[in-house]
């Protein structure tokens, strides 16, 4: 059986396996086999220089010149002339470069002169450009201005056929990071609501939010590093946002850990904090205002996010050696520990792919949504934690509210409980009606059969009150044989056929359990008897004529009455 402390964090993961089976059917598409990729059979201009025969996955070992701002390329290659397709479209990912398209020299595409111009940052972005149907055999010619310098190294071959063709083939080789980045941010945007909700001094709530805000910070991230972002909302500054949000990982992750780890007095880590946290506030700051691009300071960050990682990983391994660890706060280090790892994992092989070191692109993609998915995993399994620790407090709260003003014997309301009730009448202008009850004869029972007898019959009696008068107002035992009810809606009430239907269901009980004789003494009072009322007036007037009937009952019995 499924240990309860491992539930939430099986629940999380069927939750993700589920969403990402979701996105995986829905985003899957038949192909209609009309897909060519333009990699081989380039001409390659380089400001004045020329280059035959170039496959742009190999840019770099054909063109050796180190490229910087302003260089100017022109690639040409011819259409196929061999099929028709229709609705022909063409899908090419610029990397910091200006884009003009021609078909036989007739400009169909432009796009980032005016931020080239202007010396604005421009970035990566897939551009979707639809073409003429006779296209057959046309000359297509790319047409960049380099904005940055080491602007790329090689190039992703640009994708030809059918609109949709194009669009179904970028989606699927994409899949894991579309269903990755989708669940992130769905699951980020829902769950920081939900924190926003309960949002307090409370350490928990914060960590919770910043996680939640974290799981949308990677799900954007991962959409705009591998610029899938413009395949749902198309801007130019895709790339800007996938550094700004790949710079906010790294205060997000402190400030997490703080949180977590309640280091608020913990002067190193707080020093630390300040630094990891300063150096992107110090990227945007020049970027912003001393337009040296986010891309140029990617150095800083990077030794950023390693001092970060080692932070984290330190802290971690101090949380598991610790006893009493609340579950909460073990999941979320350890969904933080896995991302981070995955992250430096990412790191070296962005870096063996800057020194031309082969790698597998698959893997890369894999590892880093992997440790996306783990750390959503987890801040879930948190949220899941979280509940059911504070549904279990509620409970115990509610019970022991209910032990604090029930009368353990008949589960009634006890003094303190009527005490209270009566007092919020007294900020009432309603009229109410208070009705004092004694048992008859208890001492008697006790005496001659013994207190678990006696004990029956006030649990028996207890039973009668609460059937009779529960829906109309409050039932409570006040003393050992005393009883008082509480009617606060009395207009359309018969008080008298209630105690009379109280009185035959004991005479009932009597018929039935022949052992010893049932009854109760009655008295009551309503507010409106008073000029100048308060409840504990009214029921001490109930009181009286309860003791009033008491003494008429013994003396038409012969027996003493007990004051």
């Amino acid at each position: 059986m499924l240990n309860k402390k491992r539930l939430p964090f099986a629940i999380s993961i069927i939750i993700v396996f589920l969403t990402i089976l979701l996105c995986h059917f829905t985003l899957t598409f038949e192909s209609d086999n009309t897909l060519i990729t333009l990699d081989d059979g380039w001409t390659v201009t380089l400001n004045n220089e020329k280059y035959e025969n170039v496959k742009l996955s190999k840019f770099d070992k054909t063109i050796t010149k180190v490229l910087s701002r302003g260089d100017h390329i022109v690639m040409t290659h011819l259409l196929p002339d061999s099929s028709h397709i229709t609705n022909p479209t063409i899908a090419f990912l610029s990397r910091y470069t200006t884009l003009d398209c021609y078909i036989d020299d007739e400009n169909i595409y432009s796009f980032g002169h005016e931020l080239f111009n202007n010396k604005h940052f421009l970035g990566k972005l897939y551009h979707i450009i639809s073409m003429s149907p006779e296209y057959q055999g046309k000359k297509l010619t790319f047409v960049l201005d380099v904005a940055e310098d080491k602007a790329f190294m090689r190039l992703a071959p640009p994708l030809f056929g059918s609109h949709r063709e194009v669009a179904g083939t970028l989606v699927h080789e994409n899949l894991i990071i579309i269903s990755t980045g989708i669940f992130l941010f769905i699951f980020g945007v829902c769950f920081m609501c939900i924190a926003l909700l309960f949002v307090s001094n409370v350490s928990e709530i914060k960590s919770l939010l910043l996680g939640s805000l974290l799981c949308m910070d990677m799900g954007i991230w991962l959409f705009c590093y591998y610029s899938i972002l413009s395949f749902f909302i198309y801007t130019p500054y895709e790339t800007q946002i996938e550094y700004f949000t790949l710079y906010m990982i790294i205060p997000l992750c402190y400030l997490l850990v703080y949180y977590i780890q309640d280091l608020s007095g913990n002067r190193v880590y707080l020093a630390l904090m300040t630094v990891g946290c300063g150096i992107p506030v110090l990227q945007f700051l020049l970027h912003y205002f001393f337009n040296i691009h986010l891309r140029e300071t990617l150095p800083l960050y990077h030794f950023d996010a390693i001092i970060g990682f080692l932070v984290v990983l330190y802290y971690a391994i101090k949380n598991s050696r610790q006893k009493n660890i609340p579950p909460s706060s073990l999941m979320q280090m350890t969904g933080i520990v896995f991302f981070t790892v995955s992250e430096f994992m990412h790191l070296i092989i962005y870096i063996l792919d800057l020194n031309d070191i082969p790698t597998i692109p698959l893997a890369n993609r894999i590892i880093i949504s992997l440790g996306c998915l783990i750390y959503a995993i987890c801040q879930l399994s948190t949220y899941l934690i979280y509940v059911t620790e504070n549904y279990a407090q509620k409970k115990e709260n509610i019970s022991l509210s209910h032990l604090a003003y029930a009368d353990g014997l008949t589960n009634l309301a006890n003094r303190a409980k009527a005490e209270q009730y009566m007092a919020s009448l007294d900020k009432t202008q309603d009229d109410y009606c208070i009705i004092s009850i004694d048992l008859n004869g208890l001492k008697t029972v006790n005496d001659e059969y013994g207190h678990p007898t006696g004990d029956r019959y006030i649990k028996d009696f207890a039973k009668v009150l609460n059937n009779t008068f529960n829906e109309f107002g409050l039932c409570a035992r006040v003393g050992g044989d005393e009883f008082m009810v509480i009617l606060n809606n009395i207009t359309d009430l018969d008080i008298d056929g209630l105690i009379s239907r109280m009185n035959s269901a004991l005479n009932v009980m009597n018929a039935l359990y022949t052992e010893y004789s049932r009854s109760v003494a009655v008295g009551y009072s309503y507010r409106h008897e008073f000029e100048t009322p308060n409840a504990h007036k009214v029921y001490m007037r109930a009181d009286q004529r309860m003791y009033e009937e008491k003494r008429k009952m013994h003396e038409e019995l012969g027996i003493h009455c007990r004051l």
